[in-house]
């Protein structure tokens, strides 16, 4: 997840930013943080973002006429308002605010509106790739399979081929073991994709393979199975 913070006063980044480390470390997911000092230095900058946390009260541009020169941008970032003024709040909906906090936040009240969040766009099915160039997300439901390349793992997905500097057992941890596994040392495969397979080969439905290990025969048969038992999936086997 990709977050800004906007806030002129630097004891709230502190103050958000220990609240979201403790709630990537409960809810185990990623989350990225830059930080602005003001609606201006946002308005600037390049990235997209998940979530926005914006002041309500800010020098020079305050927070709703930044809000509203983010939508002009067509930015389809949620805004989380936090204000130490509730009356702010009737404003900060103008703006299509996703949720209004007051200051000092409260921690229960925040893990509710991010876990609102997470579940509007299936956080669950993506999978979150920070590079050089920038953060990718990715359908896990799309995957067809992972491939080892060195440093690198290519993501084959339906719509796309991503080779990222990343390691393929880090970014196979972060699929869930029912619908994936290794079927060799350099292939993490999606058992949603597979339309066939032998004792060697696998074959996707877009047309591509990938061998099986002789050692990872025997598992690999094993959780696909339980796979098709489990998700009700027919397959030619």
């Amino acid at each position: 997840m990709k977050v800004a913070i906007c806030d002129d006063e630097k004891v709230f980044h502190k103050e958000i930013t220990n609240l979201l480390r403790k709630f990537q470390k409960l809810r185990n997911i990623d989350i990225f943080i830059d930080y602005y000092e003001s609606g201006d230095m946002l308005l600037g900058s390049k990235y997209e973002y998940d979530v926005i946390f914006m002041d309500y009260q800010m020098e020079k541009l305050n927070g709703i006429e930044t809000a509203k020169k983010l939508r002009r941008k067509n930015s389809d970032s949620i805004i989380i308002f936090i204000s130490a003024y509730p009356a702010a709040a009737l404003d900060a909906f103008e703006v299509n605010t996703f949720r209004f906090l007051k200051k000092p936040i409260d921690e229960t009240k925040l893990f509710k509106a991010l876990d609102d969040y997470l579940k509007s766009i299936d956080y669950d099915n993506l999978l979150l790739i920070k590079t050089h160039e920038g953060i990718y997300k990715v359908k896990i439901s799309e995957i067809i399979y992972l491939e080892g390349d060195g440093r690198y793992t290519i993501i084959r997905s339906e719509n796309q081929s991503l080779r990222v500097r990343a390691n393929l057992k880090q970014l196979e941890l972060k699929l869930p073991a029912s619908k994936f596994t290794r079927c060799s040392k350099s292939f993490v495969v999606g058992f949603g994709h597979i339309i066939n397979h032998d004792s060697t080969n696998i074959n996707f439905d877009n047309g591509e393979k990938a061998v099986i290990g002789t050692h990872y025969v025997t598992k690999f048969k094993s959780e696909f199975q339980n796979y098709i038992m489990k998700y009700n999936e027919v397959h030619m086997v």
